[in-house]
């Protein structure tokens, strides 16, 4: 996995794909028509064009899910107020904002998931 930081504010959600499908951001914010915020349906979608495969749903960090899977798109609330896309992969978090975390993630609490799964 190689890190791709995000060129602006809002753009957390498209470096998170080009992350995972390794295209260049700039395509990706091109191919998904927007160069700011993003929803989980948008980057679902964009998955989708591009043949990656992950969870039918979006999984909330609960008792029953107290982890994310292996290999996930996070949803983060920042410790900014605001919400934010990063990565898990490998046992590291390639956060398109701060960069690479090892440990625990504490920018902000993990709220969701959505699991990618490799071919």
């Amino acid at each position: 996995m190689n890190l791709i930081m995000q060129p602006t504010f809002e753009t957390c959600g498209q470096a998170c794909i080009a992350m995972i499908s390794g295209k260049d951001i700039n395509e990706v914010i091109k191919d998904m028509k927007t160069s700011g915020p993003t929803s989980i349906g948008q980057l679902m979608d964009i998955l989708d064009t591009y043949g990656i495969r992950y969870a039918e749903r979006n999984t909330r960090i609960s008792k029953k899910n107290p982890a994310p899977y292996k290999y996930s798109i996070l949803t983060v609330h920042a410790d900014g107020g605001y919400n934010h896309w990063s990565l898990l992969y490998d046992g590291k978090y390639y956060d398109p904002e701060f960069g690479i975390i090892e440990g625990e993630y504490t920018l902000g609490k993990i709220t969701s998931f959505l699991a990618i799964y490799e071919e």
